[in-house]
C-alpha cells in the first residue's frame, strides 16, 4: 500500500502561490509581473506556451535577481491574455511540480463577464 502524502501530526512544506490580473492588456511581461516595483532593467525569462481553455498561456521564470520586489519573484508563473485583460499565476520556486500546479490552477479558472 503507497504511504499517504500527508501523515497527522507531521510537518508539510509551505506553498506559497501569487495571482495577479491587469485592467488592460500587457504586452511586456516584465511590467504585468512587477506591477508597481517595475523598474528598467526587470527582466524574466520566456519558457515556451501552453493552451488551456482555448487561452495561450507562456511559461515565465522569473529570477529574482531581475525582480527584486516582485510578488511574482523566484516563480514560475503562467501569463495569458483574454480580451482587454491579462492575467498571470505562480507558484514560488521554478519546479516540474510547481509548473503542475500552475497548470492545474489555470485549469480550474473560470472567468465571467459581469
Amino acid at each position: 500500500m503507497p504511504e499517504p502524502l500527508h501523515r497527522p501530526g507531521a510537518l508539510r512544506p509551505a506553498l506559497e502561490g501569487v495571482g495577479r490580473g491587469s485592467p488592460r492588456a500587457q504586452y511586456d511581461y516584465a511590467r504585468l509581473i512587477n506591477g508597481p516595483a517595475w523598474y528598467r532593467g526587470a527582466a524574466e525569462q520566456l519558457d515556451g506556451w501552453v493552451t488551456l481553455h482555448g487561452w495561450r498561456a507562456r511559461w515565465v521564470t522569473v529570477p529574482a535577481a531581475t525582480n527584486e520586489g516582485s510578488a511574482f519573484m523566484g516563480h514560475i508563473v503562467l501569463v495569458w491574455t483574454v480580451g482587454r485583460h491579462t492575467y498571470g499565476v505562480g507558484f514560488h520556486d521554478v519546479s516540474r511540480n510547481n509548473r503542475t500546479l500552475d497548470l492545474e490552477l489555470l485549469r480550474s479558472i473560470r472567468l465571467i463577464r459581469s
